[in-house]
């Protein structure tokens, strides 16, 4: 049972302790405290080793380094997942948590809340039951986060305010096969921790959930949503956190359920980008409001890019690395 909230920099020392890696740390704020998106992100100039970490540029947020690989993607027994197939990726960074209501208020006040496709990146709105879920809030013509909210995932952005956060920070959203390659590593596991499912290990729908499918066999801790980092023994192989429950996470790549229909046997995809067109976008990773089962790391959601009254749905950033 999770029933302290450790603060992400608790988890980010754990890990690192655990796993004998390096850190780079990278001031994240201008002189007089203001956050500041970087034009370009400079990368660590020591030999990089698996699985190092680095704080990035503009928004404070730690990285994990995933080295170069090759990994069975999918799930034959999945009708939510893609048949399995070899994919086969270069080096790259990836947010070890997803991104929190502080970091993405700095964006949207520095930015401003767009519109794109007439959809707005930031879309608070009446959620189930009529219950407004978002924890931003405007206040004397600024945006802040709500108190005690401050590090809980950033949700009701779609998928054009998440692509624009990571551009706003030097990064890109993650292919859905860099996300999975992140979340079950070069073993395939099921779940980012391996193939057994663990109650204790992530946010889902547990004896905490209101709704009728919650397992009322276990207790992590939380009803809803919790603070990104909460579930340090739940990390995948290269030390990336929250990537079974919370909330799902966008992903750049277009929806297409035969996508990997007519992939090759036998030589793998080497860092496939997703179909080239669509409407509807990919999420990843399952939430607080799933049963465990949504959680493996082969599940997709196909959602439209607006996410009102999606409130279950965050952002984590990647970017290649370059030794």
């Amino acid at each position: 049972m999770n029933v302290n909230k450790p603060a992400p920099f608790f988890v980010t020392a754990l890990l690192i302790v655990l796993s004998g890696c390096g850190s780079e740390s990278v001031p994240a704020s201008t002189p007089d405290g203001t956050l500041t998106a970087p034009t370009e992100v400079p990368q660590p100039t020591h030999v990089i080793e698996p699985f190092d970490t680095r704080t990035r540029v503009g928004d404070g947020m730690v990285m994990v380094y995933v080295p170069a690989g090759q990994f069975e993607m999918g799930n034959n027994s999945d009708e939510r997942a893609r048949p399995v197939h070899t994919v086969a990726l270069d080096a790259f960074w990836i947010d070890q948590t997803e991104v929190t209501n502080a970091m993405f208020t700095a964006f949207l006040n520095e930015r401003g809340n767009q519109v794109e496709e007439g959809v707005s990146w930031l879309e608070p709105g009446a959620g189930h039951r009529g219950i407004v879920y978002g924890f931003i809030e405007e206040s004397d013509g600024e945006l802040r986060p709500q108190a005690g909210y401050e590090n809980y995932p950033v949700i009701e952005v779609s998928w054009y305010g998440a692509a624009a956060y990571c551009d706003w920070v030097g990064a890109r959203l993650p292919t859905e096969a860099e996300w999975e390659f992140a979340a079950r590593g070069p073993q395939s596991n099921t779940y980012p921790w391996g193939d057994t499912f663990n109650g204790e290990l992530a946010n889902y729908c547990d004896s905490n959930c209101t709704y009728e499918w919650r397992d009322t066999s276990s207790n992590d801790g939380f009803a809803q949503w919790t603070s990104v980092g909460s579930f340090p023994g739940g990390a995948s192989w290269c030390g990336a956190l929250d990537m079974a429950g919370n909330v799902w996470e966008w992903v750049s790549d277009w929806w297409a359920a035969d996508y990997y229909a007519h992939s090759p046997t036998h030589t793998p995809q080497h860092n496939p980008q997703g179909p080239d067109t669509g409407t509807l976008h990919v999420a990843r990773g399952g939430s607080w409001f799933d049963e465990g089962l949504h959680t493996e790391v082969s599940r997709r959601a196909a959602l439209t890019p607006s996410s009102y009254r999606m409130h279950w749905v965050g952002i984590r950033c990647v970017f290649a690395a370059q030794q």
